[in-house]
């Protein structure tokens, strides 16, 4: 398999069906190009990968993708990662917020906010969670109000952290 012909799997696969929809030849054929990437790692992959992502985990495959995209800079992965959660595809929108805390940048912040209020328990947690990771202190009326709001669990306590976390910064 060449760039060219990986790419054009990622493409085929944008996005890939459910979890249940899909074959054994489908997985193969989407992570040999994956495996493809993670041998020969070019930044034309990136927003590809990016849109391949359904709300399910691909038999575990997209966690080797998200490795892929990790080996990548904030300044090549930051835009895409904007565009993902931003995206009304709901798997985009998942693996966005859950990648985004491999990329600490305030330049997250803006769409990392939005997600906070998702529908998803799992987008908001992650959203938080990535912003603990960015350590920008202006968010924090912001999360005290969703605090207020929240009714996970899990994200409460993700909010909580972030909250106590943020406070102790200079």
């Amino acid at each position: 398999m060449n760039r060219e012909q990986a790419l054009q799997v990622l493409k085929k696969y944008s996005p890939m069906p459910d979890d249940e929809d899909l074959t054994e030849e489908m997985i193969d054929e989407y992570a040999s190009a994956i495996t493809y990437f993670e041998d020969n790692p070019h930044p034309s992959c990136i927003e590809p990968i990016m849109m391949t992502f359904s709300l399910d985990d691909c038999y575990g495959v997209y966690e080797h993708a998200t490795c892929v995209l990790r080996e990548f800079s904030n300044d090549e992965v930051v835009p895409h990662l904007i565009r993902a959660m931003q995206d009304k595809h709901e798997g985009r929108k998942y693996w966005g917020t859950e990648l985004a805390k491999y990329f600490p940048d305030v330049r997250l912040v803006s769409s990392l906010l939005t997600c906070i209020d998702d529908s998803n328990d799992e987008i908001r947690g992650y959203a938080v969670y990535a912003l603990s990771k960015i350590g920008d202190k202006s968010v924090l009326p912001i999360l005290h109000n969703r605090l207020l709001k929240e009714y996970d669990e899990e994200v409460c306590e993700e909010l909580k952290q972030t909250i106590s976390k943020l406070e102790k910064i200079k």
